[in-house]
């Protein structure tokens, strides 16, 4: 199985072909006051994490879109002077939900499950600014599958830019459910939510590379290379508290933490991250985290695959690629 992402409202798609109209962003205030998309668009509760701008239906498989990061976001700060790697992967996915919703005809309340995500970033063209960093979003839709006009599957390309600039390539896999379909994929596990009560000890959260240790989402265990996931209550920005299992995002940001932990001291600073998913996350449950070191393929870099378990299972694998550091 894999990770869905859920948002419960009544908001319908726009018609076919209609699109966003382009809105002037003149600071970063305005920007957050009124992003342009509707949240229910992306499933994001907060304007603040609120990533893409406007979308433009080119063709029946082609779409551009705009985007923008904040310089100084709450969560997912700057590392090295860049923007943060996950907001690629985070802008990817809620580029692909807005199409799905907007041009794709798939009604707010439907389930997406998220196959894969893949992408690579250009860190040379990710220095973050005094201010939002603006960008542009070129999307190939392919292996599509309709059902009574709305979308069931499909394959999303994109290609990110800044200025003219690639900074990201990717891809997405995702398969919509309604909600019927859903409950009985769910079943008793519908009515799951995150255990309440305090969470594990944290790693030292220097070594994730976050900002505190109250957004470690890694928990020791005996071996160096062996964590338990650790959910901290108050991280809106990446728990749904509506959510009946664990969100994909959340396990993107575990496995980038937990390939920063196993290559402590040296910095590591991914530049690529892939990621299958397996199955659903479920509250309640240890999910286990482990990560060992891959023979890189490239020269001067280094390669880290992370994996994620419940009861023995997979949940999920990462693989993240970052360029060796010289001291």
């Amino acid at each position: 199985m894999s990770d869905t992402m859920h948002v419960s409202g009544a908001v319908q798609p726009r018609a076919p072909h209609q699109t966003q109209p382009k809105r002037n962003h003149h600071s970063t205030a305005d920007y957050r006051r009124d992003p342009g998309v509707p949240r229910e668009f992306v499933h994001r509760p907060f304007i603040d994490d609120i990533l893409v701008t406007s979308w433009h239906r080119r063709d029946d498989s082609h779409f551009s879109l705009t985007a923008q990061w904040p310089h100084d976001h709450g969560y997912f700060t700057p590392v090295h002077g860049r923007h943060h790697l996950i907001l690629t992967g985070e802008t990817i996915r809620q580029a692909g939900l807005l199409l799905c919703h907007t041009e794709l005809g798939v009604p707010v309340g439907h389930h997406f499950i998220l196959g894969d995500l893949v992408y690579t970033t250009h860190p040379e063209h990710l220095v973050v600014g005094s201010g939002p960093t603006r960008l542009s979003i070129d999307v190939t839709c392919s292996r599509m599958r309709m059902r009574a006009g709305t979308l069931t599957s499909g394959h999303f390309d994109m290609t990110i830019r800044k200025a003219g600039r690639i900074v990201a390539t990717g891809h997405s896999d995702v398969t919509v459910t309604s909600p019927a379909v859903y409950r009985r994929i769910r079943g008793d596990r519908l009515a799951a939510r995150r255990p309440l009560g305090p969470p594990p000890t944290a790693v030292p959260h220097q070594l994730t590379g976050s900002a505190h240790d109250s957004d470690v989402l890694l928990s020791p265990t005996a071996r160096p290379d062996r964590w338990q996931l650790r959910i901290v209550p108050g991280h809106a920005a990446m728990v749904n508290p509506a959510n009946d299992h664990i969100p994909g995002m959340l396990l993107l940001d575990a496995a980038q933490q937990a390939a920063r932990a196993l290559t402590a001291p040296q910095a590591f600073v991914p530049y690529a991250f892939g990621t299958e998913f397996r199955r659903y996350a479920e509250h309640g449950i240890p999910c286990v985290i482990e990560a060992h070191r891959l023979p890189s393929a490239l020269p001067c870099t280094t390669t880290v695959q992370v994996t994620g378990s419940q009861d023995g299972r997979p949940v999920f694998l990462s693989t993240l690629t970052a360029l060796e550091t010289r001291d």
